[in-house]
């Protein structure tokens, strides 16, 4: 939240050559901008109240990711705040904190701190899923709640948080465990299917989908298989041409014949970075083709 007198100054500010980096900056005026703030219960009512006086907002269009662009980030909410900012909200999951807090939470080296600032979790007909990850260039988790939500919660912000600390070059048809004693659950990488393709919401690089305890790896070597183009503008092109669905048969022989190259998984992931989604995976080629084709 800002108030309207600072935006010529700070659109200035946001495209100074100082930072490295040109924001996009377009102001909305305040209409319901404090019950945005306020259903999470991360504000605190005095700042709520402020927000509902203020006469509207800026919202920010980031050109790089919260991981890479972290320093930057909390560098300009800090020139914002001396402008009389508020508060921040992240598009991507709709959280919201006041400034304060959110400074200190994405300007913290401990990245359950960021996971905290803008991972909300998620519960749709008993499962778990987060919500936000592509902030960070990064697939959400989803997980079955089970009989113990609170234990799968748990399971799921680990995995959220193992990611943005170690961004591991993970692949579907590994495992994951939350340390050596508890039982390993197969990954899997598909298709974010919680929110429509255009809303802010949706995860473009997908969710990792945990499977239940006792899950066994697929064996793999060092490199994987990558499809290029990506398998799903194929299947899509192909969809198009004919002005009918694939069929199960056909997504398949297409997959086949797909030109593909292999592939270190940490390079797979640059790539996936580079286009800003991912693409299906192969060996579930019908079935995600049926999740990205609804979508």
């Amino acid at each position: 939240m800002l108030a309207k007198r600072g935006l010529d100054i700070q659109r200035k500010r946001l495209r100074g050559k100082s930072l490295a980096v040109a924001v996009d900056v377009e102001w909305v005026d305040n209409e319901s901008l404090a019950e945005s703030f306020a259903y999470a219960g991360t504000v605190e009512q005095p700042v709520v109240d402020a927000i509902a006086a203020a006469p509207g907002a800026l919202v920010l269009h980031w050109p790089v990711d919260l991981l890479e662009g972290r320093a930057t980030i909390v560098s300009i909410v800090k020139k914002l705040r001396a402008a009389g900012a508020l508060a921040v909200r992240v598009e991507q999951s709709k959280l919201g904190w006041a400034i304060d807090d959110w400074i200190d939470m994405l300007g913290s080296p401990v990245p359950g701190a960021w996971h905290r600032c803008v991972i909300v979790m998620l519960n749709t007909k008993g499962m778990l899923q987060s919500c936000g990850m592509h902030a960070f260039s990064l697939p959400d988790v989803r997980v079955d709640a089970g009989d113990d939500p609170s234990a799968m919660h748990h399971l799921a912000s680990t995995l959220d948080v193992y990611q943005l600390a170690e961004r591991p070059s993970i692949v579907s048809g590994e495992t994951f465990g939350l340390d050596a004693a508890s039982p390993r659950r197969l990954l899997e990488r598909w298709p974010d299917t919680n929110y429509p393709s255009d809303h802010t919401c949706h995860n473009p690089y997908g969710v990792w989908r945990v499977g239940p305890p006792g899950g066994t790896a697929r064996g793999r070597g060092a490199l994987v298989p990558v499809i290029i183009p990506a398998l799903r503008l194929v299947l899509a092109a192909v969809e198009h041409k004919q002005r009918r669905p694939l069929t199960k048969k056909q997504v398949e022989a297409i997959r086949d014949r797909a030109s593909a190259m292999t592939m270190r998984p940490q390079d797979m992931y640059r790539m996936d970075h580079a286009r800003g989604y991912a693409d299906i995976d192969p060996e579930l080629a019908w079935p995600q083709w049926k999740l990205v084709r609804q979508k």
